[in-house]
């Protein structure tokens, strides 16, 4: 089902949208899935954006020297490693000359503080062209019908309120991106589910498998899981 309906919404944005076209994914797995699929339009070009912007500390400018160190070193990677797998991919969208860029990004946690991360960057490079959304909507395989035009500007305020100084931002924004940071600001908190649950059954064979079960809204990887099961193991 979702497959037929990414391909109705590819025909559609062709149709509406007949200039160069960017499509950025949440994540090298969704670039594959979308290419094993044949849902990609050849005209087009597709990159992925590997990121887990829901975990660890960042930077104001995003892309920056300072936003690259301190990425890698929230994700427990190298600089080289973060530029091959984070920077390399995204040069279409570097070099520039788009009149069109389609965001494809899930409605968990993980995906939007994506999203949040990518409309910030298009905010900051001031970019001119049509902006759309289309929201996966993962844990129903469904996708949302339509592509939600995006204006990007005041995504530069949203992004340094809540990924950088992780407070909660009460201005105009997607139902969606509310959702997922009231998620974000509180899922490391001791009273969050994730939290007591890890700490309920910190010895268990299969917590990992449990809490990618258990917690889909959040949209967290098994890394991500991993270094909080580690954290709460060291004061446990």
């Amino acid at each position: 089902m979702m497959n037929s309906d990414i391909r109705k919404m590819m025909n559609f944005i062709d149709e509406s949208y007949p200039l160069k076209t960017l499509h950025i994914l949440n994540g090298y797995c969704m670039l594959e899935a979308f290419h094993k699929q044949k849902l990609m339009n050849e005209k087009a070009t597709y990159v992925p954006f590997n990121e887990a912007m829901c975990w660890g500390e960042t930077e104001e400018k995003i892309f920056s020297s300072e936003f690259v160190k301190k990425r890698s070193r929230s994700l427990k990677s190298t600089s080289k490693e973060y530029r091959e797998i984070v920077i390399e991919p995204l040069k279409p969208l570097f070099e520039g000359g788009f009149d069109v860029v389609v965001l494809w990004f899930g409605d968990d946690m993980f995906c939007q503080m994506n999203l949040i991360t990518v409309l910030t960057y298009l905010d900051q490079i001031d970019f001119k062209g049509d902006v759309l959304f289309c929201m996966l909507q993962e844990q129903k395989e469904e996708m949302l019908f339509g592509a939600l035009e995006i204006d990007v500007k005041g995504y530069n305020h949203i992004y340094k309120t809540i990924l950088c100084r992780k407070e909660k931002f009460y201005g105009e924004m997607l139902p969606v991106n509310y959702q997922a940071m009231n998620l974000y600001l509180g899922y490391k908190e001791e009273k969050s589910d994730i939290i007591r649950y890890i700490k309920n059954n910190i010895n268990k064979e299969s917590l990992l498998e449990e809490l990618l079960k258990l917690f889909p809204q959040y949209g967290l990887g098994d890394l991500q899981y991993q270094w909080m099961i580690e954290e709460l193991k060291k004061n446990y």
